[in-house]
C-alpha cells in the first residue's frame, strides 16, 4: 500500500536525527546550524560611549542656552575611539569626544560637533539638549546573559558579526552531513559526450550535487554508473559509506530496475517505498547503520521536487536547524488548473508577487522528465489528490524555490 505524502514525510522527519555536535572556526561557520544557544558573557555595548563626533557634557549646563544666550563651557581635550575611558569632567566643562569613544566620567550627553564653535579653549553651545542624547550606554543592545541566538539558526553574516563582536573564535555546530550521489541509467552518458541515438547526457547528479551544496553539506562521491548488477553493486557500497545515499533511477519495476533489490542485498532495511504523490511515485526511503538512502526517480524533474520535499528538509535535520523548509504561502491563481490527478500534485509554477498579494500560474508543460519545467518555476503548487478543475482567482497553497527567474 502507498503511503501519502504527509506519512512519508513523517517517517523521514521521525528517523532523521541531528548528526553529533562539533565546534568549528568562525571563519569556517557559514552556513552551519549552532548547535547550542548563544548566550551573552558581557553586555553590549560593553562601555558607555559615544554615538556621534561632538562634546561630551552635562546636560545641565546647557539648560538655559539659545542662540541668544551661548553658553560657554571649558575644553578639556579629545578622547579617542580606542582611548582607556579614564578621563573625567565637571560642570562647567566638556570633551571633545570621538564616535565609538568612551564616556568621560561626569558626562551624560553629547552635543554633536556641527551644533557648536570652538573660541579659544572654549566651547559655545547654543540650545539645550536631553540627557543621554547621542550616548549608547552598556548594555543597551544586549544584557549579559541574554540568549543572543538560538540553537538551531543557521549562521550568516548577521550572527558571525554577533559571535565575532563576544570573542567566539570556535563556534558549536553540528556536524555537516557527506553525501554520495549515484546516477544509475545505460542510456546515460557524460557531459562532453556526444548522444548517439537512444542516449542522453546525464544531468541529475550535477543538479542534484547542487541542490546539496546549497545546504552547506559535504560531497563525498559523484558517480555515474550504467544499468549492470555488478558495477551497481560496487557504486551502492561505494555510496553506503556516506551519511546520505542519493540513488538516481532504478527504483520503478521495469526489467533494467535493479536499484531497489541490490539496495535489499546490501542490507538496506526499506522503511518505505512508492507514495501517493506526483511527480515521483516511485520514492524509496531507508537505512543501513547509520547511512540513510534516497532512492529518486530517474525523471529530472521528479528527483528535483522529491529533493525539495524530502530530501533537502532531511538534510537541514541532520544539521541540526530549526526551520526545515520554506513555508507554504497562499497565492492567487492566475489560470485554472483544468487537469487534476488521483495521487497529491506539487505542479511547478511561476511565483510573483503583485500589489502585495502573491500570484502563481503553473507551467503548461509538466512532464516528470521537463528540464524545461525546472528553469521556468520558482515554485511549487500543492494540487489536492482528486481535486476538481481549480479556477482562476482561486487561493492556492504554494512553496516557494529558490530558483531565480529573471
Amino acid at each position: 500500500m502507498m503511503l501519502n505524502y504527509e506519512d512519508a514525510r513523517a517517517l523521514v522527519f521521525q528517523n532523521v536525527k541531528p548528526l553529533e555536535k562539533c565546534t568549528r572556526p568562525l571563519t569556517e561557520s557559514q552556513g552551519l546550524a549552532l548547535s547550542e544557544d548563544i548566550l551573552a558573557p558581557h553586555g553590549m555595548p560593553s562601555f558607555d560611549n559615544s554615538g556621534v563626533d561632538g562634546y561630551a557634557v552635562q546636560a545641565e549646563d546647557l539648560s538655559p542656552a539659545s542662540a541668544g544666550n551661548p553658553v560657554l563651557l571649558e575644553n578639556l581635550g579629545y578622547i579617542a575611539a580606542g582611548d582607556s575611558g579614564h578621563e573625567k569632567m565637571n560642570s562647567g566643562q566638556c570633551v571633545q569626544i570621538a564616535t565609538g569613544a568612551p564616556l568621560p566620567k561626569g558626562a551624560n550627553t553629547v552635543v554633536m560637533k556641527e551644533d557648536i564653535e570652538v573660541e579659544g579653549s572654549k566651547v559655545r553651545f547654543t540650545r539645550a539638549i536631553q540627557e543621554k542624547e547621542n550616548v549608547r550606554y552598556q548594555g543597551e543592545d544586549i544584557s549579559e546573559g541574554d540568549a543572543i541566538i538560538p540553537a538551531g539558526t543557521v549562521i550568516g553574516p548577521a550572527q558571525i558579526a554577533t559571535l565575532a563582536t563576544f570573542g567566539f573564535s570556535q563556534v558549536p555546530v553540528h556536524r555537516v552531513p557527506k553525501v554520495s550521489i549515484v546516477s544509475t541509467g545505460s542510456e546515460l552518458i557524460d557531459v562532453v559526450g556526444q548522444p548517439a541515438e537512444g542516449q542522453i547526457r546525464e544531468s541529475n547528479r550535477f543538479m542534484l550535487a547542487g541542490m546539496v551544496r546549497q545546504e552547506s553539506c559535504e560531497m563525498l562521491k559523484i558517480s555515474m554508473v550504467p544499468d549492470l548488477p555488478q558495477v551497481l553493486n560496487e557504486a551502492f557500497e561505494e555510496a553506503l559509506k556516506a551519511d546520505v545515499a542519493l540513488i538516481c533511477g532504478g527504483m520503478s519495476i521495469g526489467d533494467k530496475d535493479f536499484a531497489k533489490q541490490l539496495l535489499k542485498e546490501l542490507g538496506v532495511e526499506e522503511i518505505f517505498w512508492k507514495i501517493k504523490f506526483k511527480p515521483g511515485k516511485p520514492l524509496f526511503f531507508g537505512r543501513r547503520g547509520k547511512t540513510w538512502i534516497f532512492g529518486l526517480p530517474g525523471n529530472p524533474a521528479s528527483s528535483y521536487v522529491l529533493f525539495e520535499e524530502f530530501v533537502r528538509p532531511a538534510l537541514r535535520k541532520m544539521m541540526g536547524r530549526r526551520v526545515l523548509e520554506e513555508s507554504m504561502v497562499k497565492a492567487t491563481l492566475e489560470i485554472p488548473i483544468t487537469k487534476t490527478y488521483n495521487r497529491l500534485h506539487f505542479m511547478r509554477g511561476l511565483l510573483h508577487e503583485e500589489n502585495g498579494e502573491f500570484r502563481v500560474r503553473p507551467l503548461k508543460f509538466q512532464g516528470s522528465h521537463s528540464i524545461g519545467s525546472l528553469v521556468g518555476s520558482n515554485a511549487l503548487i500543492r494540487v489536492e489528490a482528486d481535486s476538481p478543475s481549480i479556477p482562476a482567482g482561486s487561493k492556492v497553497s504554494v512553496r516557494p524555490l529558490r530558483n531565480e527567474i529573471a
